[in-house]
């Protein structure tokens, strides 16, 4: 009964979906109230001088802002050992969501010295969000955003599908079980951690590194079951439970590197 009740959710999901792809709905002039008097703890304060940041303070929603932040404090553990080309570096963000992370790729990535080419991808970018807007017109604000460089793009797009292989990719909690996936109004086959590691596997060129942050260790369990067999090797792990953006569940990063033939 359960499995039916599942099986029902999934087909239902799937027509909204769809419709939404097809109507695409937008509505231009989508912007955000920063506030340029948010006081932070002293690595948070840290983040926002190093990194520049502080010029989008009056731009980025409060929540945002700081999320941005958490994002850079991600990177610096996880990233700052790995060397990266410094031009023609593409850069993939699955699952972006809103790609309200923008600003903080773009800054870390302009601290280490490399010019890249940075791609949000989300396949339901179209719902109508809170204040009449989809995802994708945030995204575009995000986008307008200096400094921009003109070649950043989002694209409403199946990662699944996507078929340009990217040097780093970055993921934040991808659905590794059925539930979030019809939570989050999508087909339950978005919700299988195999058919993740496939699109990361495929999606990424030989040598490639890749950033996965999974909300609780149960999730990046079941992620390590599905990858057992693939070319993804582990290269560093770490909770990055961040002291100034908490979430309900400590989020676990890992960084993994695509094997090279």
């Amino acid at each position: 009964m359960e499995r039916l009740a599942e099986e029902i959710r999934s087909k239902r999901n799937r027509l909204f979906w769809r419709i939404r792809e097809k109507l695409r709905f937008c509505r231009a002039g989508y912007r955000e109230a920063g506030n340029v008097d948010q006081r932070f703890e002293p690595e948070a304060a840290r983040l926002e001088m190093q990194y520049s940041l502080g010029f989008l303070k009056g731009r980025l929603s409060p929540a945002v802002y700081q999320k941005n932040l958490a994002t850079l404090w991600i990177l610096e553990r996880m990233l700052d050992g790995v060397a990266l080309p410094p031009r023609d570096l593409n850069v993939l963000e699955p699952g972006c969501q809103d790609f309200a992370r923008l600003p903080a790729l773009r800054a870390y990535l302009r601290e280490r010295r490399c010019e890249p080419r940075i791609t949000g991808l989300e396949v339901d970018a179209f719902p109508i969000l809170q204040g009449f807007h989809s995802r994708a017109d945030k995204a575009r604000y995000y986008l307008s955003l200096p400094p921009g460089v003109g070649s950043d793009r989002f694209e409403a797009r199946d990662f699944f599908r996507w078929g340009d292989p990217s040097y780093l990719i970055f993921c934040f909690y991808p659905f590794v079980s059925t539930n979030p996936a019809l939570a989050w109004g999508l087909p339950k086959e978005f919700g299988e951690p195999a058919q993740w590691v496939r699109a990361f596997e495929k999606n990424l060129v030989p040598g490639g590194h890749l950033l996965v942050v999974h909300q609780g260790e149960w999730e990046q369990e079941a992620f390590d079951e599905a990858r057992a067999d693939s070319t993804l090797e582990l290269v560093s792990r770490a909770n990055v439970d961040c002291p100034f953006y908490p979430l309900p569940h400590p989020a676990c990063a890992s960084l993994y590197r695509r094997a090279k033939a």
